[in-house]
């Protein structure tokens, strides 16, 4: 999706020119006010406003970003446009986030808040530092309630880094002002704080024309002009002495007749001519004069040597943007050679607007386009121009163009088809389909009699969409192919013919006929790669769905990964939601879940930083899904209830289908047949009402797996059999798989073991390796397989299929620990066990801590965490040597040893600790959380992420584990390995957060994760190491040496030994 155009000569602040006065009264005045959130810099035109904050950007040393404003940005869009392109254009690593929720919105005032929200959110992540933000001219958006309440609220939201100036002809009066006051939060600059003192006008001369006046010379000037100072400006060091009281009184008359006197008409012919055309322009270079002025002169012109002369007239031209190529006349200038140039030459004005308004629109500049369409008064041309800019302008600024759209005559909206399709495209996608079909199918009718085939594709493309969203996929296919034929043939709109493709094969996809689907949306990335570039990672993720759904893992994975470096890249937060969620899904199918959570979670946290409410309840049940698969039920409900909680709030059908799909599937597991009966009545007249394939085979399955749990097996074959159709017909070859599984128990269950033989035989060896889709459905459907063990002819491939649906059974408590661990958005239950071993150990059962009256003894204590430190079984013999070493009779040992696991088990519960073939172990399939295997966990997965960010927090977690050594209050020598390396893992640990702080440039917290080791282990030296090298980044020598003779002591006291050489080389590289 292309971004709002932005012109770079309004975000980047003026060069500061050679004649401009720094004025210090003013600037300690600002560099005081700017303490406080705002500043106002208020006075008539004139005054100076503009040249002092061009000096205060130029001498702060705090960064500035620069937004100089025009008329076009009264539309509140194209303002936040550029809101966000000025802080972007100095602090780049900003604006990702926030330009994805902009270019999606669909009403400013009911977006606005999420935007804000993005934006300062988005300032406190990327922006580490006090800057200034200037709004120029704030004037000019006077009386424009949106923005006014942006600013306001974005005042309240930001945090105390920012301080915003703005600078305005009026007093700005926003809406909490007076609080602000009261909380002196504001301050500023009065035009009586602007006007020019007489020390400050005898400063002016004497820089720049080297003229010396008395003090009562200036202070009668002062007083004649009240400190007004642009007349005095203009009108030159020769004028001032001699006519002080010119630009008394009418002051706008005088100026322009001083500007034609002594400015303009003083020029050569040819230049006043061209400064007069080029008068309709905000800023210019050379190429947007050769497209609008080229038509106007007989001969090739040196466009170039024009700009520099009024350059080096000092025409009162401002040299704007990064390289100074483009100028902008001072607005006083710009608005006298504008009102001479349409008194005078009023036909040819026309005609330079007209070229103007094709200019703007070739350069994609529609809102530059639209406003001089509307300056030149011609209903028409505006309409026709809204017409051409609908595609562009709906995809970055449907708020903008819906505002055109008010603003016509209602005769043009009722008659014009292509206004028709505008409105029609933004009242279904703001939530209205219906009205929004009627008024395309209006649109559709028109161009069919008009015969416009082009108005016409469009238009059925936008339909098709529209009844895709609402299920009517008859409809949708029907327009689709329509496009399809009409357009295939014609060059010019081939990125139609795309958009009808794609259509055609989302609507096959919903409809279940997955692999036929895969054809067109291939065709239409094909086309797209030429055509439309920005669809590019769309039919990416839309290929890669449908891949996904035929089993091609591989290629989907491809697909995606391209897809989400593209939106990655672009900061678009919303269609990296919804691609995160199908990586999400397709981790989850390969039973890859801590990558399926990662991907949900972070597909999650888009989704709600951009508050669409469609992409949350869809990950939500991919995250309810999966914690369901992994018997973590009250997760999986947890995640079902915030789903059902937004689904209130939104009409949706394929969403409340799979939630109750999921609700069932989950009842069934329970064994909660009746709660599961009623969900499937209401899913029954669903499916009845618009039936596909898909649906109504999840459907049947539910229902045969209702009857198998009523102990029905002849109704359940009847409806699987009904499902294993449906997902045929779709190419649904994981659905089918594991329809297959609950086929196999149905027929079991029904004494047909010859079917049940036949169906897992061609499960065990048509696929080569058994999918992990089909163990899942294995381990559930396991007590009606069971049986199948004992049955001679089946018995060797059912033992195959329940030995590993039983060894993945074992994995699940593991990989619940392990998720627990790493969930971010989603909040865990507490664990059943929470064991903490570093420090002071304890453990808690329900979140209860026991005590030592519960362990009875120490040495219950220490038996139990014995049993936590070992990887394999121990005999009762073992666990004696290493625990009471002293106990050499076999028959105290025995009654020792069965009093301390008497007394182990009473504390922690009869199931923690495991007895098998005389060994002794903890149970591991327990609910517990141990916080020596959290640590080890997030340190392997911190070195085995890649990118810096996720390293960083991996290492954070494993950090704040570590509340002191392990088991600190455990005496005996069996800890003391363990405690050792644990020790040297948290150090290393610390090392590496230390580095990758420091790769970071937040040398604070380098520095604070250094100090931290040194604390643990003072002669730690990696420690040192990374603190000497931050300093010297910083460029404090001092402490680079400070450092490195703390860890010359500290090895002499701890070692007697001096640092080692790499050591030293780095303190003599650092202090060369």
């Amino acid at each position: 999706m292309n971004p709002i155009p932005v012109s770079k000569t309004k975000i980047i602040p003026p060069r500061r020119r050679e004649e401009l006065l720094t004025r210090v009264r003013l600037l300690d005045m600002l560099f005081d006010a700017l303490d406080k959130k705002l500043t106002l810099v208020s006075a008539p035109a004139g005054y100076g406003k503009t040249s002092l904050l061009i000096d205060l950007a130029d001498q702060s040393e705090l960064p500035c970003c620069w937004l100089a404003l025009d008329e076009l940005d009264r539309d509140p869009q194209r303002f936040a446009a550029y809101f966000i392109a000025a802080l972007t254009e100095r602090f780049p690593e900003f604006g990702v986030q926030s330009r994805s929720v902009l270019e999606r919105m669909s009403s400013f005032e009911q977006d606005m808040e999420r935007l804000l929200v993005t934006i300062c959110n988005e300032i406190m992540d990327s922006i580490r530092e006090h800057f200034i933000f200037v709004l120029d001219d704030f004037h000019l958006l006077d009386g424009v309630q949106p923005i006014q309440r942006f600013i306001n609220r974005f005042i309240q939201l930001m945090d105390e880094n920012c301080h915003l100036v703005i600078s305005s002809r009026i007093l700005t009066g926003l809406n909490d002002m007076p609080l602000l006051v009261a909380r002196e939060q504001v301050g500023g600059l009065s035009f009586s704080d602007l006007a020019f003192q007489p020390q400050e006008l005898q400063a002016l001369l004497a820089q720049n024309g080297s003229l010396h006046i008395s003090d009562e010379q200036a202070a009668q000037l002062i007083a004649e002009t009240e400190g007004w100072i642009t007349g005095l400006q203009f009108s030159g060091a020769d004028i001032l002495p001699r006519s002080p009281a010119r630009f008394a009184g009418d002051r706008g008359e005088a100026l322009f007749d001083y500007l034609g006197q002594q400015v303009l008409d003083r020029q050569p012919a040819e230049l006043q001519e061209f400064i007069l055309r080029t008068s309709q322009f905000e800023e210019f270079d050379t190429a947007l004069c050769e497209m609008v002025l080229s038509p106007l002169y007989s001969e090739t012109q040196d466009w170039q040597k024009w700009i520099k002369s009024i350059s080096n007239n000092n025409l009162f031209a401002l040299p704007v943007g990064a390289d100074g190529r483009w100028l902008r006349y001072h607005h006083l200038f710009r608005d006298f050679i504008r009102a001479r140039f349409e008194r005078e030459r009023p036909l040819e004005l026309k005609a330079i607007l007209s070229h103007l308004e094709f200019a703007y629109e070739a350069l994609g500049e529609w809102e530059k386009a639209h406003y001089i369409c509307r300056k030149l008064n011609d209903a028409n041309l505006l309409v026709e121009m809204i017409e051409r800019s609908s595609i562009p302008m709906f995809q970055r600024a449907m708020v903008t163009i819906e505002g055109w759209l008010n603003e016509l005559p209602p005769s043009y909206l009722r008659n014009r088809p292509g206004l028709l399709s505008i409105r029609g495209n933004i009242v279904y996608t703001k939530g209205d389909v219906r009205g929004g079909l009627d008024l395309l199918t209006q649109a559709e009718q028109i161009f069919r009699r008009e015969k416009n085939t082009s108005g016409l594709a469009l238009t059925l493309v936008r339909r098709a969409t529209a009844q895709r969203f609402i299920g009517d996929y008859a409809a949708s296919l029907r327009d689709a192919e329509e496009v399809i034929h009409s357009t295939q043939s014609i060059d010019d709109m081939q990125a139609l013919h795309a958009s009808a493709l794609r259509i055609k094969g989302l609507v096959l996809f919903r409809l279940g006929k997955a692999r036929e689907s895969i054809s067109y949306l291939e065709r239409a990335l094909d086309i797209s790669r030429l055509t439309d570039k920005p669809m590019i990672p769309v039919l990416l993720m839309e290929t890669g769905m449908a891949y996904r759904a035929t089993g091609n893992f591989s290629d989907a994975r491809r697909s995606y990964e391209k897809a989400l470096l593209i939106w990655r890249q672009s900061g678009n937060l919303s269609w990296q939601a919804s691609l995160l969620n199908n990586m999400g899904f397709m981790y989850h199918v390969q039973g890859e879940y801590e990558k399926a959570v990662f991907a949900f979670e972070e597909g999650l946290l888009c989704a709600q930083r951009i508050r669409s409410l469609r992409l949350e309840v869809l990950i939500s049940l991919g995250l309810g899904d999966l914690f369901v698969e992994l018997e973590d039920f009250s997760l999986a409900e947890q995640n079902y209830q915030y789903a059902s909680e937004i689904l209130q709030t939104l009409e949706d059908r394929f969403l409340s289908y799979s939630l109750n799909a999921s609700r069932v599937n989950l009842n069934l597991l329970n064994k909660n047949a009746a709660a599961a009966h009623l969900v499937i009545e209401e899913m029954a007249k669903s499916v009845k009402n618009s039936p596909t394939n898909y649906e109504s085979g999840i459907l049947s399955v539910l229902q045969g797996r209702f009857f198998l749990l009523e102990a029905n097996p002849r109704k359940a074959l009847r409806e699987i059999k009904k499902a294993e159709k449906y997902f045929l017909e779709d190419g649904r070859e994981q659905e089918m798989a594991v329809t297959l599984v609950w086929h196999a128990a149905a027929s079991f269950q029904a004494a047909d073991q010859v079917e049940a033989e036949r169906i897992l035989k061609e499960l065990y060896e048509s696929k080569g390796q058994i999918s992990h889709a089909v163990l899942v459905a294995v381990h559930q459907a396991r007590s009606w397989l069971e049986g199948l063990q004992s049955t001679p002819v089946v018995s060797r491939i059912a033992r195959v299929l329940l030995t590993k649906a039983e060894h993945f059974a074992s994995t699940m408590p593991g990989i619940r620990r392990q998720l627990r661990r790493q969930t971010r958005v989603v909040q865990s239950p507490v664990p059943h066990l929470t064991i903490q071993a570093f420090g002071q150990a304890s453990v808690s059962i329900g979140g209860r801590p026991l005590s030592m009256a519960d362990w009875q003894t120490q040495s219950v204590r220490e038996f139990f965490f014995y049993l936590l430190t070992i990887s394999k079984p121990v005999t009762k013999e073992q666990i004696g040597e290493i625990l009471w070493p002293d106990v050499y009779d076999p028959s105290k040992l025995k009654l020792r040893f069965k009093n301390e696991i008497y007394r182990l088990r009473k504390a922690v519960g009869q199931d923690a600790i495991l007895y098998k073939d005389i060994y002794y172990s903890f149970n591991r399939s327990l609910d517990y959380e141990y916080d020596v295997e959290a640590f080890e966990a997030f340190i392997a997965n911190a070195k085995a992420a890649e990118m810096p960010p996720q390293q960083i927090e991996l290492y954070q977690k494993a950090a704040a584990l570590v509340t002191g050594p392990y088991l600190n209050d455990i005496y005996a020598d069996w800890p003391l390995h363990d405690r050792e390396r644990l020790s040297q893992m948290y150090l290393n640990a610390l090392a590496a957060l230390g580095n990758l702080y420091q790769a970071s440039a937040e040398f604070e917290s380098a520095l604070n994760v250094c100090r931290r080791a040194i604390a643990h282990d003072p002669a730690f030296e990696p420690a040192y190491q990374v603190t000497m090298q931050v300093h010297h980044r910083l460029g404090d020598g001092i402490s680079v040496k400070r450092t490195y003779q703390a860890c010359v002591d500290a090895m002499k006291e701890r070692f007697g030994l001096p640092p080692s050489q790499e050591l030293q080389d780095l303190y003599r590289r650092l202090t060369r």
